[in-house]
């Protein structure tokens, strides 16, 4: 579906749409539902004409929110079909979808799949800052991806431990933490599968994980799918994160951070 997607508009999906603090905004997958045989969940959520706030806050529509779509779900992931809300903070960290116009038991329907926002963790999240395939307001196309269509990965899972993901959008679109834009994003700055403590930020919340055995599967920009290891050259050296334009030294970087920026220069071989 996101394939199709790019042959049709020749650039993929946007992130998220950009919205104010707590502004619930729609997120990638749901640009790709027609092309996913979805046209009428779609349509009935008024996706093109409307936002995710609006569509939340309308009684008739919220429950089509939580409509589990199995192209979105692993089969090994063990998360119910919505999110469990209920609190955010505490040892369980749920991802609680409490935005303006939602109610206090809104759980959104679970996905397992997150786009690739690159390296970048800043703060705010803006249109100008990421080096992923998919971040707020300005979609990435062919040509912005320097590095190889076969060299840059698109999207990766994120299982149970991690609190999954939504294939609705993000509840603050400028958000930087798991209830920011991580509904729908991971960042390669985090480890796969990186096995300390849950917590708000720093941890496989933003980060890409799965329930297979020692790694996790990704799709790539050219349309394949490849299993990367949990061993898999990791490092952060040359990364400085600073908030509002962070910078790196590519040849400094692991393997698994190049793989997750569309234009680093550096050539890369896959593992």
């Amino acid at each position: 579906g996101l394939h199709v997607y790019e042959n049709a508009r020749r650039e993929f999906p946007v992130g998220w749409q950009p919205g104010g603090s707590r502004k619930a905004e729609w997120g990638w997958p749901t640009q790709i539902l027609p092309m996913l045989e979805q046209s009428v969940l779609y349509d009935s959520l008024k996706v093109s004409n409307s936002t995710l706030r609006d569509a939340i806050g309308d009684p008739a529509i919220r429950p089509l929110l939580r409509t589990t779509i199995d192209l979105f779900r692993c089969p090994s992931d063990l998360t119910p079909s919505t999110l469990p809300g209920g609190s955010n903070n505490g040892p369980q960290y749920n991802r609680l979808f409490d935005c303006d116009n939602c109610p206090s038991d809104f759980e959104p329907a679970t996905s397992n799949y997150v786009g690739n926002g690159g390296l970048n963790d800043p703060m705010p999240v803006i249109g100008s800052n990421g080096n992923g395939i998919f971040w707020s307001e300005t979609p990435v196309r062919v040509a912005d991806i320097t590095d190889g269509l076969t060299k840059t990965f698109a999207v990766g899972e994120r299982h149970d431990r991690c609190r999954a993901a939504t294939w609705i959008g993000v509840r603050n679109p400028p958000g930087p933490d798991m209830w920011g834009s991580y509904w729908v994003r991971a960042r390669v700055s985090m480890k796969l599968n990186d096995p300390r403590p849950i917590k708000p930020t720093n941890s496989c919340t933003e980060g890409f994980s799965s329930a297979h055995p020692g790694g996790g599967n990704f799709l790539y920009c050219d349309g394949s799918v490849q299993s990367l290891n949990d061993d898999i050259a990791f490092s952060n050296a040359g990364v400085t994160f600073n908030n509002n334009n962070p910078t790196y030294v590519a040849s400094q970087l692991g393997v698994y951070q190049r793989l997750g920026i569309r234009d680093d220069g550096v050539a890369t071989t896959t593992p």
